[in-house]
């Protein structure tokens, strides 16, 4: 399924400087358990998130027992990520004295849970908290949870999940860990992840399938995937879950910043680096010899090349039809088919006119359709290309 997701609320279009902030009611009118939302940065997401998801169902049932108020858990990938300082900061935009009618006028981390508490820098102590309205954890330590009860969570908010540096291993497998602890087989849990356009080389989307929704999603649509669960229903179906990605439309402003990933920050667009191009039209070219590369779900043609010089160059760009019997692929898929190889610089083909090919392609010999071709191709192979 497709649609856009273009509804703005009233007070989120400003009309003085044209902004257009990111509004979370479309993607939350599909009602999918796991949620994706992606795009530029500074554009609404986690504004959205973190109150129509974390802190307004808790205050709209706080004239409710304690026990039966809504919480929410925030997850962050690493340990050191869930400081106090540093998620006091994360909520610093919230008027919780407007939200509480002045009862409360900040929030609190204490004990690895969120307080509604009043500062005072007059008074020992200076923070006096109130009830807690959620929990934080880190990924890194989701096993420590295990144990632990979250039945009167309903939300589970987790922030940068595509990340800038490196994953933890089996993240995604994590994740679904602490949602199982948290849901606890209720299946009324629901999941956000947010997140910037800074790779599409993520865990998420390898492990759920997501690449050809994700390669092919223009900004401002949702789109949703029925995921099995494998599980088989009472009537014998096969039950699933729902799943929904949003690529959320630009703001339409700029960030004010400059050099190579500018687009990103400025518009939204995937985080790219520069990449080398054709020096000449590819038309101009002969094509020698063509192999294919897949890691994850990219799929990618190279092609060895030559010009009417003479010149012999690879020219790699994204591929999306079906792999044939007699194509060479070079891939981190394991498989017993001479024609499927790990290691491109030592095949095990007796070939020695073919090996000598492969030799060829260097980092000074190989170039790129386009920049994020490049990008995406350098992070999601397992080797290093020879100089």
């Amino acid at each position: 399924m497709i649609r856009r997701s273009e509804k703005i609320k009233e007070g989120e279009y400003m009309s003085n400087s044209k902004v257009v902030y990111y509004n979370l009611d479309n993607i939350d009118e599909e009602q999918a358990q796991i949620n994706l939302i992606y795009g530029e940065r500074s554009n609404g997401k986690s504004y959205q998130v973190k109150h129509k998801k974390g802190i307004n169902p808790y205050i709209e049932s706080m004239e409710k027992a304690i026990n039966e108020r809504k919480r929410f858990m925030l997850i962050r990938r690493w340990k050191e990520e869930i400081k106090p300082e540093k998620i006091e900061q994360y909520f610093i935009d919230v008027d919780i004295y407007k939200l509480t009618k002045g009862q409360y006028n900040c929030i609190s981390l204490y004990k690895g849970k969120l307080w509604l508490s009043n500062y005072d820098p007059d008074k020992k102590p200076q923070i006096k908290r109130g009830d807690y309205i959620g929990y934080v954890v880190s990924l890194s330590t989701e096993q420590t949870y295990a144990g632990a009860s979250y039945l009167d969570v309903d939300n589970m908010i987790f922030e940068e999940f595509m990340a800038r540096g490196s994953y933890l291993p089996h993240e995604p497998d994590k994740l679904m860990n602490l949602y199982s602890t948290v849901d606890r087989k209720r299946g009324t849990t629901r999941l956000w992840l947010v997140g910037n356009t800074i790779s599409r080389v993520c865990p998420y989307i390898e492990e759920w399938g997501l690449h050809d929704i994700l390669s092919e999603q223009k900004q401002g649509t949702i789109r949703t995937k029925l995921i099995p669960t494998g599980h088989l229903n009472d009537d014998g179906t096969e039950e699933t879950i729902k799943l929904a990605m949003e690529y959320c439309k630009s703001t339409g402003t700029s960030s004010h910043v400059i050099g190579t990933h500018k687009d990103m920050l400025n518009k939204g667009a995937w985080q790219s680096d520069p990449q080398p191009h054709l020096p000449l039209s590819y038309n101009e070219y002969e094509v020698m010899f063509r192999m294919m590369f897949k890691y994850q779900n990219f799929k990618f043609i190279a092609e060895y090349l030559f010009d009417y010089e003479k010149e012999y160059c690879w020219y790699i760009y994204p591929y999306k039809g079906e792999i044939t019997d007699d194509m060479l692929v070079i891939s981190d898929e394991v498989k017993l088919d001479r024609h499927w190889q790990r290691n491109i610089y030592n095949i095990d083909i007796d070939n020695i006119t073919l090996k000598r090919l492969l030799n060829t392609f260097r980092e000074n010999n190989i170039f790129y359709s386009s920049d994020l071709c490049g990008t995406d191709f350098k992070q999601v192979i397992d080797f290093e290309i020879l100089r």
